[in-house]
């Protein structure tokens, strides 16, 4: 009998954890399957860059968009944008998106439900000059538990993840024409690249980043995409 109790209490605790991850990843796919379908008909291109801002990247980046008259969207972690904050202000000035991507960008799935929780409040804190507590959120590793997502649907924050993966911190990188076809082939999406610091091959990462950036922005151009922040996606 008591083994049988036992049995049944690991089963359930088992049960709890596992929905923990189960629950909020559900609601992921349900959530973004709808943001493709939107991107799709409406034939939209949105260009997203996580880990920012860095003094080197960032710059280039926003020399590159304005050049083309396009705007995007940043989800920034909140210790980077301490560190740089006139960076920060150009992005907002030149009309970009703002989004948090916590302060540390600690994986929720790896360390323990307060750590995660707290990383986030710590991110939308130091991004207070720039965003309100319920601007948009990008989970770190698009990693979501249910108590990081409790968290954030207290805020009324918006989540997003991306319909594309530039491949940008991949151990190897693909070629630009193939994230700029994959974008043609399904005529729209969010695209993920990055302006953080970057360790590992930072140069050649960087330099792909801003290559198909600007592929990405002649495809719109050739396609007849529109070029939006992931904040008109919202309206």
């Amino acid at each position: 009998m008591n083994y049988t109790i036992a049995a049944a209490a690991a089963t359930a605790i088992g049960f709890a954890g596992s929905s923990a991850y189960v629950s909020p990843w559900a609601w992921r796919q349900r959530y973004m399957s709808l943001a493709r379908t939107r991107v799709i008909e409406n034939r939209t291109l949105a260009l997203t860059y996580d880990d920012g801002p860095n003094r080197e990247i960032t710059p280039q980046l926003l020399d590159l968009l304005k050049s083309r008259g396009a705007h995007a969207t940043f989800f920034m972690l909140g210790r980077h944008a301490q560190q740089c904050p006139e960076i920060v202000d150009r992005i907002s000035r030149e009309g970009h998106d703002i989004g948090c991507h916590s302060d540390q960008h600690l994986n929720a799935w790896k360390v323990m439900p307060w750590s995660a929780i707290a990383d986030i409040e710590a991110g939308y804190k130091h991004l207070s000059p720039w965003i309100r507590p319920n601007g948009m959120f990008r989970p770190p590793y698009g990693k979501l538990t249910l108590p990081t997502y409790l968290n954030i649907r207290r805020r009324g924050a918006p989540v997003w993840w991306w319909t594309i993966d530039s491949g940008d911190t991949f151990e190897v990188i693909p070629r630009p024409n193939a994230v700029v076809e994959k974008l043609r082939q399904e005529g729209g999406g969010i695209v993920l690249m990055h302006d953080g610091s970057v360790e590992i091959r930072a140069h050649e990462k960087s330099d792909f980043m801003l290559a198909v950036s600007s592929a990405l922005l002649d495809l719109a151009e050739t396609e007849s995409l529109k070029v939006v922040g992931l904040s008109e996606l919202c309206k």
